[in-house]
């Protein structure tokens, strides 16, 4: 092992006094560079849940591209790294990485291009947490493959086709919870133009399977999903500078999970008509059919990346939307439009319907030296069985203005009773944007806030709510910056961490919510005191709770990185400082713990 690192540290500080060499051809036809940097140092790493450790630490990473007789014909570019770490590196890994992406373009220049490219990690670093808040941390292996090609050849149909797929294996910090995921999706698309009609096909297959980790659900959760779908579309210009157009889909779902599965197929059927009789007059139509409501709508939620265990066998649904809209360009600032719609659905044995009626404004203009743009519009939805009837609400506005030093913007926007996919269910909400920034003397300083609200309309509350808070000052040779945010709301669990709850009850099922909140803060440094000389720092904290069910857990995680670097010559003396703590109630895991420091030198390479 002292030879070992004997070596490394001689190679390394031959390297580091090797002048750069030139560009370089090979052969006739290979032209080729290459550069990247390397690192050596020394490293410690200690915490209460690893074991201390110590010594001389060699890393680096490097970027070859080049091409082949022309780089319309074929280029490439191949990026390895090795002993990447939050202390000595950007990668802002915990601990060291290694991992490599490469890619390749072929005939690029001709009717037949082609790609290919694949990437491979090692203990990558990944995320899984709540929405609004500081994301957990996890760490893991990754590997991804994909190829493209496609055939355009003038007067002919085109075809292009991509397959691709990948493996992830990862562990959350602080909890003895392993999750994993595979996906494979194969995609052919064609396109042609045939005696004025646009013609367009395609197939789709996707497999993905998912583990979740036991984290915040009572059950150990794994998920399999597969799928076929065919498309064909085709459109046609129409008179008045309209176009007519439509779309027919087929696609076979299929959904394994813990405690059941779900097998459908979904047909959906759409068509499209727009008109332009006048130069400020549009008027349009669609309508748009599916013969399995039920399937699309799970389809949805798993295209998410969340899970259900609600099962439908055996369940008939359609759903069938039929709308028009017209709009008019008042003056050059104002836009009425207006829409009619009629939805029929059924699903679970029972027919909904409703017809809906909205009518909005929009305008824009310069407004006290500033820029203006809104919408305001109003809905009537009645409902069949009920006769019930929802005015229904929809505005938004933005502005922004810069005076004199001062530069102020803002957003808002506002709905009420607002349609949701299933007839009979409505949502509400809000949200807002702010900020603004002004320049004193040698420094500027800004300032932002933004917040959203949103509710389902039924007795089971589903919804969120979400705050956020920056500010910063900055300078030609420092920079401060702090932040602050807040969220709640329902979700379901997603192979990244909690999804919003899309849909309401009766899908997903009660027992499938995860009842999220928290909140995080954090602020960093940057300083630039004099040439060569830069450091920084940073600082978060995040603390949230989860409950489904009967099983809670209170979580928080703390993060702080210090990094120092000087040039001299052509190299950098660096230094770093990381702790990282993660933990979890519900685990009976001890919190993670881990501490790492680095000093050493490092420098970049042209090689050619």
């Amino acid at each position: 092992m002292r030879k070992r690192a004997i070596w490394i540290a001689a190679t390394t500080i031959m390297a580091l006094t090797l002048a750069a060499s030139a560009q370089v051809t090979v052969g006739d036809n290979i032209s080729m560079n290459l550069n990247g940097q390397a690192s050596f140092g020394y490293t410690a790493d200690y915490g209460s849940t690893i074991k201390s450790d110590h010594g001389l630490n060699f890393g680096g990473s490097g970027n070859l591209t080049g091409s082949y007789y022309s780089p319309s014909f074929l280029n490439f570019d191949i990026s390895p790294y090795y002993n990447q770490s939050r202390a000595n590196s950007t990668s802002q890994a915990i601990s060291d990485s290694s991992g490599i992406t490469a890619s390749a373009f072929l005939f690029s220049g001709s009717h037949f291009p082609g790609s290919v490219s694949y990437s491979k990690g090692y203990n990558s670093l990944g995320t899984f947490g709540a929405p609004g808040v500081a994301n957990f941390t996890s760490h893991g292996n990754t590997d991804g493959f994909s190829v493209g090609w496609g055939v355009n050849l003038p007067d002919l149909p085109t075809l292009n086709a991509t397959y691709l797929q990948g493996h992830s294996n990862y562990s959350i910090y602080g909890e003895d919870a392993n999750g994993s995921s595979t996906y494979r999706n194969l995609n052919l698309h064609s396109n042609y133009r045939w005696d004025g009609f646009n013609l367009n096909g395609g197939y789709v297959r996707s497999q993905n399977h998912s583990d979740y980790p036991l984290l915040i659900t009572n059950e150990r959760e794994t998920a399999s999903n597969s799928g076929d779908s065919y498309s064909f579309g085709a459109s046609h210009d129409l008179p008045f500078h309209g176009s007519v157009s439509g779309n027919y889909n087929h696609s076979n779902f299929d959904s394994e999970f813990s405690q059941g599965s779900y097998h459908g197929s979904i047909n959906t059927v759409s068509s499209n008509v727009t008109l332009h009789p006048k130069d400020r007059l549009a008027l349009g139509a669609n309508v748009v059919y599916t013969d399995n409501l039920l399937g699309t709508l799970v389809q949805n939620i798993v295209t998410a990346g969340g899970i259900i265990r609600q099962e439908t066998p055996g369940q008939s649904s359609n759903s069938l939307d039929m709308g028009g809209i017209a709009s008019y360009n008042l003056t050059q600032h104002f836009l009425l439009s207006g829409t009619i719609e009629r939805r029929q659905q059924q699903y679970f044995g029972k027919t909904f319907g409703s017809n809906g009626l909205t009518g909005s404004v929009s305008y824009w203009n310069h407004v006290l030296g500033g820029s203006l743009s809104s919408v305001l519009a109003v809905t009537r939805t009645t409902v069949d069985a009920s006769g019930l009837s929802r005015i229904g609400l929809l505005s938004s506005l933005t502005y922004s203005r810069r005076m004199g030093n001062w530069e102020l913007s803002g957003s808002g926007n506002y709905y009420q009773n607002t349609q949701t996919l299933l007839v009979g269910y409505t949502t509400s909400g809000f949200g807002f944007t702010a900020a603004v920034g002004r320049k004193i003397g040698y420094l500027h300083w800004n300032g932002s806030a933004g917040g959203s609200r949103s509710l389902l309309n039924t007795t089971a509350g589903y919804g969120s709510h979400s705050q956020n808070y920056t500010t910063g000052l900055s300078a030609k040779w420092f920079g401060v910056s702090a932040s602050y945010a807040k969220s709640d709301g329902t979700a379901l669990l997603g192979g990244t961490g909690l999804v919003p709850t899309p849909l309401p009850n009766p899908i997903p099922l009660p027992t499938d919510i995860i009842v999220y909140g928290g909140h995080s803060y954090g602020g960093g440094l940057g300083l630039n005191p004099f040439k060569r000389f830069t450091a920084s720092a940073s600082f978060s904290r995040a603390f949230s709770d989860t409950l489904n069910g009967t099983l809670g857990s209170h979580n928080n995680t703390e993060n702080a990185v210090v990094h120092l670097q000087y040039q001299f010559r052509q190299m950098w003396f660096t230094a770093g400082y990381s702790k990282f703590n993660q933990g979890f109630s519900a685990s009976s895991t001890p919190p993670a713990d881990v501490n790492t420091y680095f000093f050493g030198v490092q420098r970049w390479f042209n090689f050619f």
